[in-house]
């Protein structure tokens, strides 16, 4: 098999809107079913699939890539929506691997140089190589993929200033407060974007953390390690009224903060309540920002808030694209040299359930 035979199916934040990412979303614990379905379905040797909130992408390697390609092409429309026609892409060769490779680099995400999508991209390798579902196509395009990624982040600037989701939100938050760091700021979610907010803030000087969870050793393990209190996810919902920022990046297949309960909540409170949505699916229903005194972000809103720094990355993102190029030819060069290379060695990482994450954290 050669790199003709790998492709990547997928959609993302530069052609499709949140409504259209949010229906094609998966949560950790749903794709190793999806993986065993698509596998079968679509006469893929192996297969991957990176879900965040900027992107759903199917990293394959087939006998006939045009073939599967089209099938698992069919099979997102299906899923994300007649609207996803438009926005559907599909990359093979050469082509497949250079944007597999941008997209670890961070190259690809709305914030260039985004730590996040590094680990999405090897959460979304572990879980595949887990479920039996890649081979030795896949294992070495992703371990060099995510070599390379590390590589550019080293040796470049790229993620210099802001660098992920958790920081726009930290970014905006202080915006909100201005000079003040004395508000309660209540984070629903203990997963890799809660933590990057809740590190965030605490370098900000916001003194008053809480962490929510549905799981309270991760709530504790986060909070205590940025001096902020910890709390079932039941009693953040109690003490919603009392916080100045809520910022919700839960891991849920439907919106946890409705109008009716947030109506309630700031019938007790005479100013304002910032929310910030980190989540795909969103968190709070979008009705919510209607009401008197709510103001709503989402992850489209972060985007303004982080547009200018991006601007100041223009030379390190020169200089990554070309690291992250001369790797994906490299990679591509090894399969036409040695097309029969002997398989990776598996991992003997214990098998361990997906961490609590915002299904987008970034990416």
């Amino acid at each position: 098999m050669k790199q003709e035979n790998v492709l990547v199916v997928g959609l993302n934040h530069l052609g499709s809107s949140m409504a259209c990412r949010e229906k094609a979303s998966l949560t950790p614990g749903e794709i190793p079913a999806v993986l065993r379905d698509l596998k079968g379905r679509t006469f893929s040797k192996e297969i991957a699939i990176l879900s965040t909130c900027s992107r759903l992408e199917i990293v394959a390697a087939a006998d006939d890539p045009f073939k599967s390609g089209t099938i698992l092409h069919h099979w997102l429309v299906r899923r994300a929506g007649e609207e996803a026609l438009a926005s559907i892409y599909i990359k093979r060769g050469g082509e497949a691997l250079g944007h597999l490779f941008r997209v670890t680099a961070g190259l690809d995400s709305w914030i260039i140089g985004e730590t996040e999508i590094l680990r999405q991209v090897k959460d979304a390798y572990q879980i595949a190589l887990e479920s039996g579902a890649t081979g030795r196509i896949l294992n070495r395009v992703f371990q060099k993929a995510l070599a390379a990624g590390k590589a550019i982040r080293a040796e470049t600037g790229i993620q210099n200033g802001i660098r992920s989701i958790g920081g726009a939100a930290a970014l905006l938050a202080g915006r909100i407060f201005g000079s003040c760091a004395k508000g309660q700021v209540l984070v629903f979610g203990a997963g890799q974007a809660a933590e990057a907010v809740v590190r965030h803030l605490a370098a900000k000087e916001f003194s008053n953390i809480l962490v929510a969870s549905r799981n309270v050793s991760h709530a504790k393990d986060l909070a205590g390690r940025l001096g902020g209190s910890a709390l079932p996810l039941e009693e953040g919902f109690e003490r919603l009224s009392e916080a100045e920022i809520a910022i919700f990046s839960l891991n849920s297949p439907q919106a946890v903060l409705n109008r009716e309960f947030l109506r309630s909540c700031l019938a007790k409170r005479r100013r304002p309540l910032f929310l910030i949505d980190l989540g795909l699916p969103r968190n709070i229903e979008a009705d919510c920002a209607k009401l008197d005194g709510a103001f709503l972000y989402n992850l489209d809103d972060l985007k303004e808030i982080v547009r200018e720094t991006m601007d100041k990355k223009a030379t390190q993102k020169e200089r990554a694209e070309a690291m992250a190029a001369t790797a994906a030819r490299e990679c591509a060069a090894e399969f036409e040299r040695r097309p029969n290379f002997a398989p990776q060695e598996r991992s003997n990482k214990k098998k361990t359930a997906p961490k609590e994450a915002s299904v987008v954290t970034g990416g």
